[in-house]
C-alpha cells in the first residue's frame, strides 16, 4: 500500500484504489502503511482509496481484523485518520450495487476534499480520507461443501478448495458446476472470444493497467539527483 501512496504524491489527478486482504493487513510492512494518509496534501497530491477485504480466514489462522467487533474496527480506522464505509453481505447482486454506490460516494468525497483544499488558498488541514471495508464470505461463489466438509465461508476455501481432478470424477463435476455458474456462454462466443459488448468495456491507451504510466514507471522515470 505504501507504493500506492508513493504514486499519489505530486500527481494531483490520480486516485489509486488498493485492495488489502485481511491476512496481508497484519504483515509488518503493511501495518504501518495505514499511516501513509497523513503525508498526502489534498492541495497538490492525488489520493489513495484503500479497500480492506475481510473474509475471515488466512492460510494459518483467523485474521484479527476480521474477528474484532464492528464498532471496534470502525474506531480503529477512524483513529488511523480514515472515514470507513462498510459493504457487507453474501448476496452477489445486492453486494454489487452496494459496492458500486459506495465507491462512487468515496470518489466524490475525495474530489470534494481536494477541491476545497485547492480553492481555499490558505493553510491546508489534514482531511479524513474515505476508505472501504468489504466483508464477504471466504471462497465466495465457490462450492459450499466438498466431501461433506464446509468450504465456502471457511478456511478450506483457501488456495485449493478442490483437488484430485484426474482421479475423482465427483470433484471434476463440482468444478464444472462451479465454473458454469459464471455463465461463460454469455461472456464468450463459440470460438472462445470475449463478446464484443464486453470487449468494448476494456480501457484503452494509457487507461490500461499495463500501459498506465503511474503503474509501470515508463515516461515518468527521471534520473536521480
Amino acid at each position: 500500500m505504501s507504493h500506492a501512496y508513493g504514486a499519489a504524491f505530486d500527481n494531483p489527478d490520480l486516485i489509486v484504489t488498493v485492495m488489502v486482504g485481511d491476512g496481508e493487513s497484519e504483515t509488518g510492512p503493511l501495518a504501518p502503511a495505514w499511516h501513509s494518509n497523513k503525508f498526502l496534501n489534498p492541495a497538490r497530491d492525488g489520493a489513495v482509496l484503500p479497500v480492506l477485504h475481510l473474509n475471515g480466514y488466512k492460510i494459518a489462522n483467523p485474521p484479527i481484523l476480521a474477528r474484532i467487533p464492528h464498532d471496534e474496527l470502525e474506531s480503529l480506522f477512524r483513529g488511523y485518520g480514515y472515514e470507513p464505509y462498510f459493504v457487507e453481505g453474501s448476496d452477489p447482486p445486492t453486494m454489487h450495487q452496494a459496492m458500486a454506490a459506495t465507491l462512487e460516494h468515496c470518489v466524490r468525497e475525495i474530489r470534494r476534499i481536494q477541491q476545497e483544499a485547492r480553492r481555499s488558498g490558505t493553510e491546508v488541514k489534514r482531511p479524513r480520507w474515505p476508505m472501504v471495508i468489504l466483508r464477504s464470505p471466504k471462497g465466495w461463489s465457490g462450492p459450499k461443501e466438498v466431501d461433506g466438509h464446509k468450504v465456502e465461508g471457511f478456511w478450506r476455501a483457501h488456495q485449493v478448495p478442490l483437488a484430485e481432478m484426474h482421479e475423482n470424477p465427483a470433484h471434476l463435476a463440482l468444478l464444472e458446476e462451479w465454473l458454469r455458474s459464471y455463465r461463460p456462454e454469455k461472456l464468450f462466443d463459440e470460438g472462445g472470444r470475449l463478446v464484443p459488448e464486453l470487449r468494448e468495456l476494456a480501457p484503452k491507451g494509457e487507461r490500461r493497467m499495463g500501459a498506465n504510466p503511474h503503474a509501470n514507471g515508463g515516461l515518468l522515470r527521471k534520473a536521480l539527483k
